[in-house]
């Protein structure tokens, strides 16, 4: 069946997570591998991994933008879902993680100097990558750090999406018991005794090389089954693995989620903004409060998807239902 331009077909679950590990050892992986995966080399000579599947019934094309410390192998299920649904999927590893070149010598220190380099290279695979396959109709679908990288972009860069979904944005950062200011102080404070005293980007308090966690431990999912697929995969390709952030990585987080909120009142894109009911790691009230200043004439949504973590589109299969009905009926206004 094909798309037209303002048709969007239904995207939904295939199977629970219950087969998920025996769907790895077949189809699924069969399938992710059956993906163009290919590097793209930016003007200062760093390696972008990307991935794609080029659907030759689909008019329409769906951009991943994946969060801090993933890989493209993380979205393999989504692909395949959307890939049955209709559609053609593209994916980039941002520089630092994923099989994407790192920049530091320690190769599991999460670090960006600065996020308009995210920005700049989703603009370069748009353009080299996405645009030449010659879809009509572009979305965008971005997860927590994704979705910051997604929003810069979109606002300062021509570009080609005709809506956008933010899953549990990144608008800012969950400070638990500490206030936001407070926290904001203390790491801008470090960032710059960093600077001064040293020409390695320190790890920020309590983060350090990657280390496996049981899933009690976890705060990203309440999927026992979709959690030790997620290990699995960091097994099978540990080189695509990803410690926690510097001191420079939350600095430059800190500026770009200012800039989001400070440029809200100018978003000019049909947005679907999915918030996870129990995320512990980024700050839900900022996304309301962005959410909020963006233009009232605006077709947009904001859908609390109920009980979930962070990784809303990793959870059990109730939550993830939730979540493609808002999307199904978000995209469906859409085309009209």
């Amino acid at each position: 069946m094909t798309l037209s331009n303002n048709t969007f077909l239904p995207w939904k679950t295939l199977a629970s997570a219950s087969h998920l590990h025996e769907r790895w050892q077949g189809p699924l992986k069969k399938f992710w591998h059956s993906l163009k995966s290919a590097k793209l080399n930016t003007s200062e000579n760093a390696s972008l991994r990307y991935h794609f599947y080029r659907n030759p019934n689909a008019t329409h094309a769906v951009l991943i933008s994946s969060g801090r410390a993933e890989s493209a192998a993380k979205y393999a299920e989504t692909c395949y879902e959307l890939v049955q649904a209709g559609y053609s999927v593209f994916l980039l590893d941002h520089r630092g993680q994923g099989l994407s070149s790192r920049e530091l010598t320690n190769s599991d220190k999460g670090y960006i100097s600065d996020f308009k380099t995210y920005q700049q290279d989703m603009a370069l695979f748009v353009n080299t990558i996405i645009l030449p396959t010659g879809h009509q109709t572009h979305i965008a679908l971005g997860h927590s750090m994704g979705c910051a990288v997604l929003a810069g972009y979109l606002q300062h860069y021509p570009h080609p999406f005709k809506a956008v979904i933010f899953a549990s944005p990144m608008f800012g950062i969950n400070t638990g018991a500490i206030s936001e200011h407070v926290a904001r102080g203390f790491a801008k404070m470090l960032f710059a005794i960093n600077k001064l005293t040293s020409n390695t980007p320190w790890y920020f308090p309590k983060q350090s090389d990657y280390k496996e966690k049981p899933f009690e431990a976890n705060n990203i999912t309440s999927c026992h089954l979709r959690y030790d697929w997620i290990q699995l995969l960091y097994q099978e390709e540990p080189q695509a693995r990803l410690g926690g952030a510097t001191t420079s990585w939350i600095y430059a987080a800190i500026i770009a989620m200012q800039n989001i909120q400070k440029d809200a009142m100018s978003w000019n894109l049909p947005t679907l903004l999915l918030q996870a009911e129990a995320d512990s790691i980024v700050c839900n009230k900022a996304q309301q409060t962005w959410f909020d200043n963006t233009p009232a004439t605006l077709y947009k949504k904001r859908a609390v998807i109920a009980h979930a973590k962070h990784e809303i589109l990793l959870e059990k299969d109730d939550i993830r239902s939730q979540a493609f009905n808002e999307i199904n009926a978000f995209l469906e206004q859409l085309g009209d």
